[in-house]
């Protein structure tokens, strides 16, 4: 679980990295089009937008298989942590999707952004979780082991 949890929080970093980008070097034209009609064209005519949509669709994959490692578990913090992590990835997705949609409407830019906050949030407290009740933590260097 922390092997994918980390994972997790180097692609929401470069997710953040890119959007970021997007939003300070990027013009999109404003286009009223459908969900996939959005994702289609903007991801066709931007790199940075379809680097995006790439690494968000890795982010809701890894999440999914976070899910599934924490349903594993007995722990209930890891499962509800988890599910957390993957209710947080697909409001992202669902915010970016609808900033497309509409026009680029700056409410769904925020509720990217918060719903990011959130997955960062459920990972921290996965990998707490994962080193402190799982016996996962780093061993004690120099104490014998």
């Amino acid at each position: 679980m922390r092997g994918i949890t980390i994972a997790l929080l180097v692609l929401l970093v470069a997710q953040f990295w890119l959007g970021m980008s997007i939003n300070l070097e990027v013009s999109l034209p404003v286009m009223h089009l459908g969900a996939i009609g959005s994702l289609v064209y903007y991801g066709g005519h931007f790199r940075f937008v379809l680097a995006h949509i790439v690494n968000g669709s890795a982010i809701l994959a890894l999440s999914l298989a976070l899910l599934g490692s924490a349903l594993k578990t007995r722990s209930a913090a890891l499962k509800a942590s988890s599910a957390i992590t993957v209710a947080s990835v697909t409001g992202a997705i669902t915010n970016g999707v609808l900033f497309l949609m509409s026009g680029q409407f700056f409410g769904f830019s925020i509720g990217m952004a918060m719903s990011a906050v959130s997955v960062l949030l459920s990972c921290a407290a996965i990998l707490y979780y994962v080193g402190l009740h799982m016996g996962l933590a780093e061993p004690n260097i120099g104490q014998g082991n």
